[in-house]
């Protein structure tokens, strides 16, 4: 039964069952969020559950407040599992962290603007010799 209201006759009790039926009902798990200093530039990580009717995780990477990656997963295997929130706690975390390690190897740096990377003037010789160095420390 659809919950229904006007603004001049407002019942807390029905309104909190409601609530209370919608949680329980397509229960959701609370995502994580993230701010990573990469290249002088604050990225924000955010990872969430789309809940059962729609079951998937879901993990965005903003910068200045634009979109800069989308990365879904679905769980609906999960819906019968008995412990299926602890498993999509770890899905979801699993997801979180493996944006972040990506975005801190380098991986998205290509979805950045040229005017936001930080580029160094290096001739060939001093880019590879800076990448041997940092292979063999």
């Amino acid at each position: 039964m659809p919950f229904h209201f006007s603004p001049f006759t407002f019942h807390s009790s029905s309104f909190l069952d409601y609530c209370a039926r919608f949680i329980y009902d397509d229960a959701m798990v609370v995502g994580y969020n993230t701010d990573i200093k990469y290249r002088q530039e604050v990225f924000h990580i955010q990872t969430e559950d789309k809940g059962q009717g729609n079951p998937l995780i879901e993990t965005l990477v903003y910068l200045h407040g634009e979109i800069l990656l989308s990365r879904r997963i679905s769980y609906a295997h999960l819906l019968e599992s008995t412990d299926k929130v602890k498993k999509v706690k770890n899905l979801m975390k699993t997801q979180h962290d493996q944006v972040i390690g990506e975005l801190k190897e380098g991986k998205f740096s290509h979805l950045m603007s040229m005017d936001t990377q930080d580029i160094e003037d290096k001739t060939l010789d001093e880019m590879v010799l800076e990448y041997l160095q940092n292979e063999n420390p």
